[in-house]
């Protein structure tokens, strides 16, 4: 067999792998963010609207402000709506056909760094199969990582190629492929901005020196898709930070560190809300950036081929903790490159001793390949609804406040208000006062009999949080069933105020308004909420009583 064939051959027997270890993702839902993310965005049902998807943030859609803006991800999401519907399963073949191109570009950058076949294999298979992986491939909103590594990875080889062209029409072409590659991977995650520093490693490891003409020509062309990134960011965010100027301590900094350099080697008690780090996490992450910054500069000096999967591995992992110390939590999404990086690293150490040194080293790595392709089946099975999800985030940390609040919701959609209180009042016990507990609260109380405690309960979280929406369309509706209409437009309009596209606002000012006989300014309000939502589950009650107001 040639060896384009073989390799041809290896790339689909990694597929395989891939979508084998986690194909029970494609039997999950939506689950967390994808609700409001994705089922309730307006802006992601007609394809008209994806200019939209490029000039404001990620929740635009679902009425929040946001430092994130990932348009790429957006898009793709939009892309999905446009050709399978709001389905959960198409969406979920998408992100799983995601990772297992992913995996194939590890390895073809390998091979096409001139990495020897067994490092090249066995970092794609044992990268790909990481534990890790399970939230990025299981949860759809968390697809923004897939995206952004294979255009990343996309970005360095296409680099690669044109520091080992022979022209400089050539070497000028693949410069500027490069460039846009990088452009899309920012587009689809911030954190592609780790990807820089590796240009320039890139460099390092193949050429002896840095010629200055030759280098501005070849960084020109990302420096200026990165301007032309944080041009957009600025339009849609209103600056490059779009608000993320929380600080953060060295101490969170490298605690969150050790916490994600652990669970590449010791993947155990993965969880979607992971407790804070530890002293021991904290130790870790010491040794870790001081062995990392060592390790980096000798290779540096050396111009060694490890330099670049050290530099990604060791930025990435930079990035999610920063990430990690910013929003309190290392989430396992953000570890996607890290494990493909460690991976690799750790084969590469294998492959090169000789004998039995390398037999039993192989062997170790074939038993670690099977360990994490178990753990990753195995977690990313959590992901298939949200009471599974949350139930495994609180039984491994419970001390979490995103699961106690998602499993009171989750009892409010099973109609049972009773367990969901017991689960808001260890959630209030976490964050006294905070509003999306407080009208969980009022939903229980609603369903539970009491409407006049249930309203006066969110017209209290109305009046201290203005900007919270949710409780001003949840009072809407509570005034609107006690028949006050004018009190229920007031509501609905102040909801509107802060997030315009919310259809189910519109809906609901339209019937109040229409019941006060503003029949104008109703026909106006059903329109609009049937343009932004024409699926709705009462779409054709809207539909019916738009057509009764227009005659």
């Amino acid at each position: 067999m040639s060896g384009r064939r073989q390799e041809a051959a290896l790339a689909a027997a990694l597929m395989v792998l891939v979508v084998a270890t986690f194909a029970p993702a494609l039997a999950g839902g939506f689950v967390h963010d994808d609700h409001r993310q994705i089922a309730g965005n307006p802006l992601l049902q007609d394809l008209r609207r994806l200019p939209s998807l490029w000039t404001t943030g990620v929740w635009a859609g679902a009425g929040s402000a946001s430092s994130w803006y990932r348009p790429l991800m957006m898009s793709s999401f939009a892309l999905d709506h446009a050709f399978f519907g709001l389905s959960p399963l198409a969406m979920h073949a998408v992100s799983l056909a995601l990772h297992a191109a992913l995996v194939v570009l590890w390895f073809a950058a390998l091979r096409g760094a001139n990495a020897p076949l067994g490092v090249a294999l066995g970092g794609a298979a044992l990268g790909g199969v990481h534990a890790v992986h399970a939230e990025s491939v299981g949860w759809i909103s968390a697809r923004c990582e897939l995206l952004m590594a294979g255009a990343g990875i996309t970005a360095l080889a296409l680099f690669d190629r044109a520091l080992r062209a022979t022209d400089a029409h050539g070497r000028r072409r693949r410069a500027i492929a490069a460039a846009l590659a990088f452009f899309l991977a920012l587009t689809a995650k911030e954190s592609a901005v780790a990807f820089a520093p590796l240009f320039v490693c890139l460099q390092r490891v193949r050429r002896s020196g840095f010629d200055a003409r030759e280098t501005a020509a070849l960084h020109a062309p990302w420096l200026f898709a990165a301007g032309a990134y944080a041009g957009l960011r600025t339009l849609a965010l209103g600056g490059v930070g779009g608000g993320a100027v929380a600080p953060i301590g060295p101490l969170e900094f490298v605690g969150a560190f050790g916490q994600g350099a652990a669970r590449l080697f010791a993947p155990i008690s993965l969880t979607i809300a992971p407790p804070p780090p530890t002293s021991v996490d904290l130790g870790v992450g010491a040794f870790v950036v001081a062995a990392g910054a060592v390790l980096l500069s000798y290779a540096w000096r050396r111009r060694a081929a490890s330099l670049v999967p050290l530099a990604l591995g060791l930025g990435f992992l930079a990035i999610a903790a920063f990430g990690a110390a910013r929003i309190g939590e290392m989430a396992d999404r953000y570890l996607l490159l890290p494990a493909f990086a460690a991976a690799t690293l750790c084969v590469g150490l294998v492959e090169r001793n000789a004998g039995r040194s390398r037999a039993v080293g192989r062997a170790l790595l074939a038993v670690a390949g099977i360990a994490l392709a178990v753990t990753a089946n195995a977690h990313v099975r959590v992901f298939a609804n949200d009471a599974k999800l949350w139930g495994d985030a609180w039984a491994k940390n419970p001390r979490s406040l995103r699961a106690a609040v998602n499993l009171g919701a989750v009892a409010l959609d099973r109609g049972e208000p009773r367990e969901a209180l017991v689960w808001l009042e260890r959630a209030a016990a976490l964050a006294p006062g905070d509003p999306q507990i407080e009208m969980n609260r009022a939903v229980a109380e609603q369903q539970l009999g009491d409407a006049a405690g249930a309203r006066a309960r969110l017209e209290s979280i109305v009046a201290a949080h203005p900007a919270y929406w949710p409780a001003a369309l949840r009072a809407g509706h509570l005034a609107l069933e006690a028949g006050d209409f004018r009190a229920a437009a007031n509501h609905y309009e102040a909801a509107l105020r802060v997030h315009p596209l919310a259809a189910e606002a519109w809906a609901g000012l339209g019937v109040a308004l229409e019941r006060e006989g503003q029949r104008d300014a109703a026909r106006r309000a059903l329109a609009r909420s049937l343009e932004l939502d024409p699926g709705a589950e009462n779409a054709d009650a809207l539909r019916a009583l738009l057509a009764g107001i227009s005659q």
